[in-house]
């Protein structure tokens, strides 16, 4: 999917959601949350992997 975004944002963007996810993961895998954890964990990985399928404007 294209998206109005130079490649160097897209790369900027990119980078935020994996280490958004990544620290929604690990705090769910800490196991702190208590009964939220699955959730925050499931969050981390929509978060993660939401850039994977956007392409920059050309």
């Amino acid at each position: 999917m294209r998206v109005p975004l130079s490649p160097a944002a897209l790369r900027r963007l990119d980078l935020a959601s994996k280490l958004a996810g990544l620290l929604l993961l690990a705090v769910a895998l800490e196991g702190s949350l208590g009964s939220w954890s699955l959730l925050v964990g499931l969050a981390g990985l929509v978060v993660g992997g939401a850039t994977i399928f956007l392409d920059p404007a050309k």
